[in-house]
């Protein structure tokens, strides 16, 4: 699993161009549980968004790099 719970993350450019995750465009997310199979399987709560918790594909996420 690429994503271990804890982690943060924000959309990669796939996940942007989803139209399913309109109200998480902005801001970064934290992994709340990664499961081994099921459609959605990575579970994050976000912030900065219009949603407080999210289900994503590993591919529509990627490792958050904050401010420097």
């Amino acid at each position: 699993m690429k994503f271990k719970v804890g982690d943060l993350v924000t959309l990669s450019a796939a996940g942007k161009k989803t139209n399913q995750n309109y109200d998480v465009k902005t801001g970064f997310g934290i992994v709340l549980l990664n499961q081994a199979a099921g459609e959605y399987p990575i579970k994050c709560a976000w912030f900065g968004g219009k949603k407080d918790e999210f289900p994503f594909k590993a591919y529509e996420l990627k490792f958050f790099k904050g401010a420097k």
